[in-house]
């Protein structure tokens, strides 16, 4: 019978770390600026193809190998993800901000599965950003300096980023639904190679899924 009491407790801290996760974004005090996306460092650079070494977690199978991202002109963008072995195990094209499917290893080609990743590498990878007609909120306060950056519907992405020379990296971007936390995304940018050199990814829910991309620097040889 004692075990009811430790479950509560535990049920109940749950509850309070993600209320307070979300809470710390609603005593933000945010006004309307005129800052626009381009001022974001992007992950995705023209004419350049960026590799990672991959690590995904979802659905119980834990996958590694190369994700090679190419921008293909101004509103074409390729993800393609290959295991250590060489085999294909998703191909996707956004284009015009929308994710289109080129191909999915017959065992993870599952409508949930894909609606995961294709969101994921929409926020993972900025492409769900506006270029020029998207005018975000800033929001600052003594702790928290973030960009609200966009707001659909019931959806929410919060942005936190550092200031550089040539523009803003982020360092977390945090989604909700409601009140609801969806995913927890971090970057790592490499001031040097002017790249974000390391992006983790993880979403919360009913599917749950861990990203974790490693660039793989160009070697000056």
């Amino acid at each position: 019978m004692q075990r009811f009491p430790k479950l509560y407790l535990l049920l109940s801290s749950f509850l309070l770390l993600t209320g307070c996760s979300i809470a710390k974004y609603n005593h933000l005090k945010c006004e309307s600026v005129g800052l626009y996306e381009k001022s974001i460092l992007p992950v995705i650079k023209p004419t350049i193809v960026s590799k990672y070494n991959a690590s995904i977690d979802v659905l119980k199978n834990h996958l590694t190998g190369l994700l090679i991202i190419k921008q293909m002109d101004s509103v074409t963008t390729r993800i393609v993800f290959v295991t250590e072995l060489g085999m294909k195990m998703f191909d996707f094209e956004a284009k015009n901000r929308k994710m289109n499917v080129i191909y999915v290893f017959e065992p993870l080609n599952k409508p949930q599965l894909i609606e995961v990743l294709k969101r994921n590498f929409n926020n993972m990878l900025l492409l769900n950003l506006d270029n020029s007609t998207t005018t975000p909120n800033i929001c600052n306060n003594n702790q928290f300096p973030k960009i609200v950056f966009n707001v659909k519907g019931k959806e929410k992405w919060y942005y936190s980023w550092t200031k550089k020379d040539n523009g803003l990296s982020l360092t977390l971007q945090e989604t909700f639904h409601n009140r609801k936390r969806t995913s927890k995304i971090n970057y790592t940018y490499n001031t040097v190679t002017q790249t974000y050199s390391q992006i983790k990814c993880r979403q919360y829910g009913f599917i749950k899924f861990y990203f974790e991309l490693n660039e793989i620097q160009k070697s000056n040889d």
